[in-house]
């Protein structure tokens, strides 16, 4: 039976523990995540101890985001629930 209902993709929130501290560090990784598919939107929380970035994001494992990250120069490890 068809509803004429399309489901949207689902998005889902990822979240790191990162070492991106200042606005430069900003600028180096910000390029290979808006060149990213999938990524929808995302921002680091510079005043957070653990310095969390933050991404919303449509069939991305988290893995694919801590080789990006790491891959810029930067740590990253998930965040548990």
């Amino acid at each position: 039976m068809n509803n004429g209902y399309i489901a949207a993709p689902i998005t889902e929130v990822l979240v790191f523990r990162t070492n991106i501290r200042f606005k430069k560090d900003l600028r180096q990784v910000g390029p290979f995540l808006d060149k990213q598919p999938g990524i929808q939107r995302w921002n680091v929380d510079r005043e957070d101890s653990d310095k969390v970035l933050r991404i919303e994001a449509r069939h991305l494992l988290p893995q694919d985001i801590i080789h990006l990250i790491t891959r810029a120069g930067f740590f990253c490890e998930e965040l548990p629930e």
